[in-house]
């Protein structure tokens, strides 16, 4: 047989592309680094063993994959020049994503996913979240000067590989580079059987890991395997509801809600929401209220579903609305929703209004968020005035200005100095002084105080007013590194500063009053349901939340939802999973509780509001 011999320039080829991945793979791993806790991890000897293997291994995995289209061309084209341009082009590209990924994770938490990318090509980034010039010609610069280090340090490594040949041994570093990837996800394998949280913990750091693992082969070979602390997902068909409520044959009220984007708790005062705090004077004002995640799917789900946002996938499969809107329809309820941000991303359109699709008005696309609101303020004022007389209605209006980068009309004068005149996400670090951004996110949300005093006036000089419950709320708070410990904005954790926020509640024919106990935005649904529409059926057939006017316990876990994770509220502690099916425990400051004992009624009570809707 015949021995094929590569050609030089093949060989050459090769080993160039070998140094590009392996070069970027390097820039990779301390980008990567940048974001982990490199002395929590050096304290256990195995974590930081594994982060030596993992990380070397991922990457230059990932670069490999990124590099294939340039390597086929290689094999296809005589002339390098092409594939040299293909390679350069496309890791540069790669490094670009690493570090987009990088600052997100940094402010958030949480890589990029599927869920942002949803966002990108369902339109809703672009409405919600705009860079200024400044900033896009930073991030314009950046690209262009890591392009051009890419094409300096290709061509200087072509050049190596011409004067000395030997350097066409790096080639073997294939065989280095498998065992790294193997033998870390070994020990992942094996860690996850052990329930070993020192090497699993380290998974959330890399981004886009997918980890083996082996429980079920590695049992049978006499490892003593660990029973995971997890939740479970809600990926089976649904049961829901469980029976249909017994209601009333003729409802009592209207309802409208009034839900404001990144509505932290403290923002309900004098100084930033004057038309709000005095409407809470008269109102059932419920401050110590928690939302059912820290992003805005959730939470609106949380509150029109009574549900943990747990469901939202298999809901959305599904297409099913809440037992909330089935009834309201069946009642003849005039149905008014307003969005300031497009409700089909997050696909509200296919969840929460699913049944009244139609009856969604989206703020119009050619205005900013700060003119939208104004626009579905207005819209919804109107209707108000022209309702007719003797037909219930259901009425929703969310406002979108304080979401970051926390939009004002022009020409809107700072309540609050200093004030950012722009926010640049890129400023925005542990050592950054949140005040500016803080005091211009305050005056967004005194613009739509302002909008939401308003819509009230107009409610107050209806008749309407006298029979018409009226809610005032956030999908969930936001965060300027309260805990400094660098979380900015949201998604990030379940802190309070994330996930409480204001909720005032007026019902007509009930007195005031300030409610300290736990309360959560799952508790609105069955409030409404009882006291509202008069089903007089038990609750716990459609929702997992309390009724707000009946016995609420002083202690109760709270089920709460991200992107990337879900916890449990218990009292002072936060037991949070992740998708590698580990768990671990914080207290309210999110400082790591490595010994806590975890309450198995609260873990209990959770897991049965997670299964009590699926179809058995």
């Amino acid at each position: 047989m015949d021995t094929v011999i590569i050609p030089p320039r093949r060989q050459r080829a090769l080993a160039w592309l070998t140094g590009l991945i392996l070069g970027n793979a390097v820039l990779a791993v301390l980008i990567t680094l940048s974001n982990i806790p490199l002395t929590d991890a050096a304290s256990r000897w195995h974590s930081a063993l594994f982060l030596m293997l993992a990380l070397p291994g991922h990457f230059i995995f990932f670069g490999t994959l990124v590099a294939l289209p340039a390597y086929l061309l290689g094999r296809f084209v005589r002339n390098p020049r092409w594939m040299i341009v293909v390679a350069v082009t496309l890791q540069t590209l790669w490094i670009c994503l690493l570090l987009a990924d990088a600052k997100v994770f940094a402010l958030y938490r949480f890589h990029l996913n599927a869920m942002v990318v949803n966002m990108i090509f369902g339109g809703a980034l672009q409405d919600q979240v705009t860079f200024s010039a400044k900033m896009w010609a930073l991030l314009a610069f950046g690209g262009a000067a890591l392009l051009t280090l890419q094409v300096v340090a290709a061509r200087l490594w072509w050049k190596a590989l011409r004067r000395k040949p030997s350097l066409l041994r790096i080639r073997l570093a294939w065989w280095i580079a498998g065992a790294l990837f193997l033998i870390s996800q070994a020990m992942v394998a094996y860690s996850d059987a052990r329930g070993d949280r020192a090497v699993m913990s380290q998974l959330t750091y890399i981004p886009w890991a997918q980890p083996i693992t082996l429980k079920n082969a590695l049992h049978r070979f006499g490892v003593q395997t660990a029973k995971a602390v997890e939740l479970p997902d809600t990926g089976d068909r649904l049961g829901y509801p469980r029976r249909a409520p017994q209601c009333a044959a003729t409802p009592g009220l209207n309802v409208l809600v009034i839900l404001v984007e990144s509505l932290r708790h403290d923002v309900l005062d004098p100084a930033v929401m004057p038309n709000t705090w005095r409407y809470a004077q008269d109102a059932q004002w419920f401050q110590n209220h928690f939302s059912t995640g820290n992003a805005t799917r959730f939470g609106l789900f949380g509150l029109m579903y009574g549900l943990p946002g747990g469901y939202w996938q298999s809901m959305l499969a599904e297409q099913r609305g809440p037992v909330l809107i089935d009834r309201m329809k069946a009642d003849g309820y005039a149905m008014h929703i307003y969005g300031s941000a497009p409700l089909y991303s997050p696909e509200f359109d296919r969840t929460v209004f699913s049944q009244v699709r139609d009856r969604i008005v989206n703020g119009p696309s050619n205005l900013k968020s700060a003119e939208r609101d104004r626009n579905v303020v207005s819209r919804m004022q109107a209707d108000i005035r022209n309702h007719p007389a003797g037909k219930p209605f259901f009425g929703f209006v969310f406002l979108d200005s304080p979401h970051a980068p926390y939009h004002l009309p022009n020409g809107y004068r700072a309540r609050f100095e200093p004030m950012a005149q722009e926010v640049n996400f890129l400023n925005l670090g542990p050592d950054h002084d949140p005040t500016p951004e803080l005091n211009r996110y305050r005056t967004a949300v005194h613009y739509s105080d302002e909008l939401i005093g308003e819509l009230l006036e107009t409610l107050a000089d209806s008749p309407l007013a006298a029979n018409t419950v009226v809610l005032i709320t956030g999908d969930h708070g936001e965060e300027f590194n309260d805990l400094h410990k660098n979380y900015w904005g949201h998604n990030g954790n379940f802190s309070d500063y994330q996930l409480r926020t204001p909720f005032v509640l007026h019902w007509p024919g009930r007195p005031a009053r300030r409610v300290d106990t736990l309360t959560s935005h799952e508790d609105f649904v069955p409030t409404v349901m009882r006291h509202a529409l008069g089903c007089s059926s038990d609750s716990a057939d459609y929702s997992t939340g309390l009724d707000l006017f009946g016995e609420i316990p002083a202690k109760r876990p709270l089920l709460v939802e991200s992107w990337s994770q879900r916890g449990i509220r218990d009292g002072a502690l936060i037991y949070l999973f992740d998708n590698f099916g580990s768990a671990s425990v914080v207290d309210r400051h999110y400082e790591p509780i490595e010994d806590a004992q975890v309450s198995a009624d609260a873990v209990s009570e959770s897991w049965e509001m997670l299964t009590r809707f699926k179809k058995r």
